[in-house]
């Protein structure tokens, strides 16, 4: 029987976040008022802009809604990242197998190793523990030596923690 599990994440706002939906809004003022100018100027065609810029910052401050889904199938994890409710792109696929480390976000240690980190946070309604981060570092085929840190909940953590190789296993039940 195959072993399926999903969660889906929605990412926090950060000031980042803000400041481009702010900028976005500015810019588009600014826009706005340059193609009122233009009809003073003599130009009535420069109506229809800013119907077009509104329409484009709508459009653009919605890929600024970010969520994250895990699905663990098998013992394959991939992340998927959601932008706007409509775009989806594979963030991320691995093999629990390929695991080298596995746990609790606050044990990770990482090191002088450099590491190619996929940060896939977010927060869920469903379950209290969703909010914990975990850090999975594993070898990637493209991106080499990798870092995962996620907040999975507890039914996608016990799908994909059989999966793990054993020496992970024992230094999880630690």
């Amino acid at each position: 029987m195959d072993q399926f599990a999903e969660q889906l994440v929605r990412k926090e706002r950060t000031t980042k976040d803000d400041l481009k939906k702010t900028l976005l809004i500015a810019g588009a003022a600014v826009l706005c008022i340059g193609s009122l100018l233009l009809v003073f100027m003599g130009f009535p065609i420069a109506l229809a802009l800013p119907i077009g810029i509104i329409y484009l910052v709508v459009w653009l401050m919605k890929f600024l809604k970010v969520e994250y889904e895990y699905s663990c199938t098998n013992g394959a994890l991939d992340i998927d990242k959601i932008m706007g409710e409509t775009k989806r792109v594979n963030m991320l696929s691995v093999e629990v197998s390929s695991f080298t480390a596995y746990g609790k976000y606050d044990d990770y240690d990482p090191g002088e190793e450099s590491v190619t980190t996929f940060s896939a946070i977010g927060t869920t309604m469903m379950e209290e523990d969703a909010s914990e981060l975990y850090y999975a570092l594993f070898e990637h085929d493209e991106h080499g030596a990798c870092c995962l840190v996620f907040n999975p909940d507890s039914r996608m953590r016990s799908a994909i923690e059989p999966f793990l190789p054993k020496s992970v296993r024992v230094n999880l039940n630690k």
